[in-house]
């Protein structure tokens, strides 16, 4: 049985608890215990992928009317139906689709799109509805309803998302456990010591500086547990197999961020869109891979998706501009077979420009936090959404 199972199950610290920092032991395990034992990993592609030519629609003549010039040959396909194949550079997740672990979800998205990249970003980071300007996000209000420390969801690489930040609680930013520790362990960190004051903001500050000493030393010390000797190429894919490595040293971290920039292709897409994927493909093959050889692949979830797509008809300069609907990826050993579609698209009914959106993407979320986190999503959402199915 695993360690964070047998916690779960018997609400008590057991002996493996002395591999924790010895300040941590009082406060570690609180009342809010981990509902699931699986790990969700969220792959944000930032700039808006063209999921058009990601899963291409080659069996709808709409498609290669409206892109002559960057339309993929269908013989240069790997292709998944009489309709759909993944982009040539996509081997390992046409595969991944093949053996049954991942279900493409076409023409996500959510009613009245906005193309800007920032108010997009934030409507999907938050989970509201277009009109609306939330202040957290939907993996910070589980984080908010289900955790007590940093830790509990971890960012690798750049800023915290608003999607991880929480009313009170948040998960941390870093781009390397070994110097995040180096840096908040810092003469100048020391320094500030833990001075006794009555302003509660002023207390507010210290007690999140504090945990978040606490979790640089606890992710530090999980982390150095197991030594991962998977090649993994790359910047993006070494982000990816920090993750595996705090995963394999079961880490009590329900929730895993990172990013893949560089996807606003409006020049030029072929080559850019080629270089990107080929990254996609090797981070999650080899993390995907990675996880399978120490049985850890069956408690884990992993969702891939872009703030919006991108026009069907391509622009004058080779690329594709802001779009609305999308196409979104879930990896996982236990997915429903019927959840492996991919015909939910139609290029003869568009909306100023954009294919039109068919599936909201809070439907997603609600599934992943229904069957992988195991907690109430209403809760988190503030609604109900229409149920995906993912899972059966």
């Amino acid at each position: 049985m695993k360690r964070r199972d047998f916690i779960k199950k018997t609400g008590v610290i057991t002996a493996g608890s002395l591999l924790i920092p010895s300040f941590l032991k009082a406060n570690m395990f609180s009342d809010k215990l981990l509902l699931s034992n699986k790990s969700l990993v969220v792959i944000q592609l930032s700039g808006g992928n063209d999921g058009l030519n990601a899963v291409v629609p080659y069996g709808l003549d709409e498609y290669y009317q409206n892109r002559t010039a960057i339309g993929i040959a269908e013989k240069e396909l790997l292709k998944i139906g009489d309709k759909f194949g993944f982009h040539p550079q996509l081997k390992g997740l046409h595969d991944l689709h093949e053996k049954g672990l991942m279900s493409i979800i076409n023409s996500v998205g959510y009613p009245n799109p906005n193309r800007s990249h920032f108010r997009s970003m934030d409507i999907w980071h938050t989970a509201s509805d277009s009109n609306e300007y939330w202040q957290t996000g939907w993996l910070g209000r589980y984080l908010d309803n289900n955790c007590e420390h940093a830790y509990e969801g971890i960012e690798i690489g750049g800023s915290l998302s608003l999607a991880m930040s929480g009313h009170h609680h948040s998960g941390i930013a870093l781009t390397n456990p070994q110097a995040f520790y180096d840096t908040i362990h810092s003469d100048f960190f020391n320094e500030l010591g833990d001075p006794a004051t009555e302003n509660g903001e002023l207390n507010y500050l210290y007690k999140v500086f504090n945990d978040t000493k606490n979790s640089a030393e606890y992710i530090y010390d999980q982390y150095k547990l197991k030594n991962n000797e998977t090649e993994y190429q790359g910047r993006f894919p070494q982000q990816l197999k920090q993750i595996a490595t705090l995963i394999k040293s079961d880490i009590q971290t329900p929730v895993f961020y990172t990013q893949l920039g560089g996807f606003d292709t409006h020049v030029n897409q072929a080559p850019n869109q080629n270089r990107l994927f080929e990254q996609l493909n090797s981070g999650v093959t080899t993390f995907v891979d990675d996880l399978k050889k120490d049985d850890l692949l069956k408690d884990t979830t992993i969702v891939i998706f872009s703030e919006f797509g991108r026009r069907l008809k391509e622009n004058a300069s080779r690329g594709t501009d802001h779009g609305a609907a999308n196409v979104m990826f879930v990896i996982d050993t236990d997915l429903d077979k019927k959840a492996h579609g991919y015909n939910n698209i139609d290029l003869s009914d568009l909306e100023n420009g954009d294919p039109k959106y068919k599936v909201d993407f809070r439907s997603v979320y609600q599934d992943v936090l229904s069957n992988t986190l195991g907690v109430n999503a209403e809760k988190v959402l503030g609604k109900r959404f229409d149920e995906m199915g993912l899972w059966g």
